[in-house]
């Protein structure tokens, strides 16, 4: 399938379909979110599904809760910076709400040693 700018690429995940896009060198464009963006946003869902069901399992429902996440690549390593963000309220389950997002599924499988291979 022909694609407006170069670089743009369609995914798709069961049912569900998205874009992605760079820019590169005056080229692409920005049609979706940039693959690394991707990788963000995966921990970042993850992480506030996670924050949520701890809240839930508190018995606060409809939680003002989010996380963000930025990750920086260096010569030797990447790093995921994060950050809870919670309503005023809800403050005092940060200590809860923590413990449960340091163990996110997401954030378990990229703290595992990583492998690349061809299927």
């Amino acid at each position: 399938m022909a694609h407006a700018t170069p670089w743009q690429v369609r995914f798709r995940a069961g049912d569900h379909e998205g874009s992605a896009d760079t820019h590169k060198n005056g080229v692409g464009g920005s049609a979706g979110m940039r693959p690394h963006e991707l990788l963000e946003a995966a921990l970042a869902t993850c992480m506030t599904i996670s924050a949520r069901m701890a809240l839930a399992d508190l018995g606060v429902t409809d939680a003002d809760v989010s996380v963000r996440v930025h990750v920086e690549r260096e010569e030797s390593a990447t790093r995921f910076r994060y950050r809870l963000a919670l309503a005023p309220a809800l403050e005092a389950y940060r200590p809860v709400v923590m413990e449960r997002i340091e163990c996110s599924p997401v954030r378990s499988t990229l703290s595992k040693p990583l492998t690349f291979e061809p299927a």
